[in-house]
């Protein structure tokens, strides 16, 4: 493996967790973000909850992107709120609180672990070039 090798695995992983720390971000902020219980055709204004897919690169490394997670929403009591149907039922954000915090902090021990490979890396590149100076 190469150095260059070493780097753009360990910035795949940098984004990998970039990635996880932005869905998990966006599930704890919108966690109460409710709408009405959908109907035939399936829509609702609930925030949907989002899921990090990873994805092997040849070589090595990750492609990550941001998806729906699914399910996205749960149906839940929600007496008195606006989006309540006759039944007193919401759509709600299928988010678990602690499963979103430990999500923020795997990703910032990947992205530290990440930044060290990078570090040492950067660290070798140098040793190796003043040793030709």
């Amino acid at each position: 493996m190469s150095l260059f090798s070493a780097m753009s695995i360990a910035r795949s992983g940098l984004d990998a967790s970039t990635r996880r720390l932005e869905a998990a971000a966006s599930n704890i902020a919108n966690q109460r973000t409710t709408g009405p219980v959908p109907g035939a055709d399936g829509a609702t204004t609930a925030y949907r909850a989002l899921a990090v897919r990873e994805t092997d690169l040849p070589g090595g490394g990750v492609r990550t992107e941001i998806v729906p997670r699914s399910p996205g929403w749960t149906v839940e009591p929600g007496p008195g709120d606006p989006n309540a149907d006759e039944r007193g039922l919401v759509a709600a954000p299928n988010v678990d609180i602690v499963t979103e915090t430990s999500d923020l902090l795997m990703a910032r021990i990947g992205y530290a672990a990440a930044a060290k490979v990078m570090k040492v890396a950067d660290d070798m590149q140098k040793t190796a070039t003043d040793m030709f100076v």
